[in-house]
């Protein structure tokens, strides 16, 4: 009967449910704990974060789908956020108009809240400033075998910005490849974007390509690294949020959108975890002290990011029968 299926219906919901939300999560859990804690202390909204990798989150979506059981997707880089669109719904945050037409979809489907730098990181212990890598051409020289290390693109978004960065200057053609071949077989390959700058801190590895974020926590925390931006240009990519499609609680996952990309919460990621955030009304010199804005770095110019979207499965093909190849 109607009445025994409300009884039924109503049972299952927990008081109070109506305000929470649930983010699907794949930052680290130290930022999925302190972003839930500032929401709910902002809002008075529970937040709940399920934290996994990018890859086991897109296909917890995906399987959920007939019945979303998450809110907001968080931490997804832009590429992952545009070959999804279909699992995403449209929502214009509060602040939209801050943060720059290349971090964010037009219609509102995905937004970039936190711009991800790639750079070279050294152990000063290791090396001297002068033997240290200053350009993405210098891995080609055979000095660098087993000396840099560099995660499978398989795995993370940020090297797959890496290497098509490479790409990029030498050319997606066969003399590039046989040059990303050639740096491929030097560098010390590791399965997770984490391992890389890890072993360059402990002074395992000499240098690693990896994410400026990561390299500059060490350095800030007085550690032997150093930091350097790549001479031919230096390459960023998104990793932003969108409100899953179906969403349970739509007003919560709307006021979660608009609070973490909102100026407080970009200011507190960015002194604590020294995320360089896309909106650019951030005072750097207070806040991550030496953190460059991205106006006073020189960027790679001819890098077309939605060109390398578009062909990231033949590419990471490419990747995966090179590496077969050659270690």
């Amino acid at each position: 009967s109607a009445a025994f299926l409300l009884a039924g219906a109503g049972s299952a919901i927990p008081v109070g449910a109506a305000e929470r939300v649930v983010v699907y999560s794949s930052n680290q859990q130290a930022q999925n704990d302190m972003m839930a804690e500032a929401f709910e202390k902002a809002t008075g909204i529970k937040c709940e974060m399920v934290r996994a990798g990018t890859g086991v989150l897109v296909k917890k979506i995906i399987a959920e789908k007939n019945r979303p059981l998450g809110d907001v997707a968080l931490g997804l880089g832009k590429s992952v956020l545009i070959n999804n669109l279909d699992l995403w719904e449209a929502y214009k945050v509060k602040d939209f108009s801050a943060y720059p037409a290349e971090y964010k979809d037009p219609n509102g489907m995905w937004i970039g809240k936190i711009v991800h730098l790639m750079v070279f990181m050294y152990h000063t212990k290791l090396l001297t400033p002068a033997q240290a890598p200053k350009a993405w051409a210098d891995f080609l020289d055979p000095r660098w075998q087993n000396k840099v290390a560099f995660c499978n693109p398989s795995n993370a978004a940020s090297s797959y910005t890496q290497l098509t960065a490479m790409l990029s200057l030498w050319g997606d053609n066969e003399a590039g490849w046989k040059k990303a071949e050639t740096f491929l077989k030097n560098a010390l390959i590791t399965e997770q974007s984490a391992n890389v700058y890890t072993s360059v801190a402990n002074g395992e590895v000499p240098a690693g390509i990896t994410m400026e974020y990561a390299a500059y926590r060490y350095k800030k925390g007085g550690g032997p690294v150093e930091i350097v931006n790549p001479a031919e240009g230096a390459v960023a990519y998104a990793e932003g949020l969108a409100v899953i499609k179906g969403t349970p609680n739509r007003e919560n996952a709307r006021k979660f959108m608009d609070w973490a990309t909102g100026l407080e919460a970009r200011k507190l990621v960015l002194s604590q975890f020294l995320r360089r955030p896309a909106r650019e009304d951030v005072d750097f010199a207070t806040l991550a002290p030496g953190m460059l804005p991205l106006s006073k770095i020189n960027m790679l110019k001819n890098y077309d990011e939605d060109y390398w979207i578009k062909k990231q499965p033949e590419v990471l093909k490419k990747v995966r029968d090179i590496l077969l190849r050659v270690k």
